[in-house]
């Protein structure tokens, strides 16, 4: 197990354990969402999940949009 985490780094092998804890937890506990579909399970996780992709797809549009050649300073 040792070898494992100095592989795995430690700051890598407490954000696993926190992913487990909180898989454990989303199992265990019941929350009360404001609307009905925050009550399904891993939503949370899984608009995290997606919002990060989208903002990630918009992120790279706005680049090919806004981006200037590379010699803009140099003109």
């Amino acid at each position: 197990m040792k070898s494992l985490i100095k592989k795995f780094g430690k700051i890598n092998s407490g954000v696993l354990a926190l992913c487990i804890l909180f898989l454990i937890l989303e199992l265990v506990g019941h929350r009360h969402g404001e609307t009905s579909i925050e009550d399904i399970i891993f939503f949370p996780a899984f608009f995290g999940f997606l919002s990060c992709i989208i903002i990630f797809k918009i992120g790279v549009s706005l680049r090919a949009f806004l981006m200037k050649d590379e010699d803009y300073y140099d003109r």
